[in-house]
């Protein structure tokens, strides 16, 4: 959840990557690191994701790498192992799990560093940037349950019970806003 919250937060800021003629750049990031599962060697995703990293250490963003490997790799780990004692531990798991890391900070990077603007003029609007629309006030939504939790005293703590909580929030709270945005739409006459 930390890791989606510091990708909203560093959208709002002003870097290179955020230009509008860095667009078509990470697009092909985002191709090339796509194009690179028909191509399985963990060296190429381990090269990939130490340049997707080193982009975030050139913005400044420190926190989102180390709040994306916490997020990946204690499941990762676990796989790992869950395959090891099982024996099935095979180049292509582990290689696999290193392209799943690497697409992670791509889209992370495509979606921190890209305005929603840039979305909308560069591929207009359908599923993709409505999708990414959604995320982005969903992510909002969420973000200021956060703020008004915390200045009530609430600490999340490792209790993941209290992150159900959150996101059961965030949903009730969007759920509210499609509603709020339904009635208007049929009020002005559109079904």
């Amino acid at each position: 959840m930390a890791v989606i919250v510091e990708a909203y937060h560093i959208q709002f800021k002003d870097s290179f990557l955020h230009r509008e003629k860095m667009f078509p750049y990470k697009i092909a990031l985002l191709i090339i690191v796509a194009l690179s599962f028909l191509y399985i060697n963990i060296y190429v995703y381990i090269l990939l994701a130490l340049i997707g990293i080193i982009h975030f250490l050139l913005i400044r963003e420190y926190r989102i790498i180390l709040y994306s490997l916490l997020i990946y790799i204690p499941p990762a780990l676990l796989i790992v192992l869950v395959d090891y004692l099982a024996g099935t531990l095979s180049y292509r798991i582990v290689a696999t799990l290193f392209f799943g890391y690497t697409s992670f900070i791509y889209i992370l990077l495509f979606y921190a560093t890209t305005p929603i603007q840039q979305l909308y003029k560069y591929l207009g609007r359908n599923v993709f940037t409505l999708s990414l629309l959604m995320l982005h006030n969903t992510v909002s939504e969420l973000y200021e349950v956060i703020k008004s939790k915390k200045a009530r005293g609430w600490e999340p703590g490792f209790n993941i019970y209290n992150h159900f909580l959150l996101v059961f929030e965030a949903i009730r709270i969007t759920i509210m806003r499609i509603e709020e945005i339904t009635t208007a739409l049929r009020s002005r006459g559109i079904d």
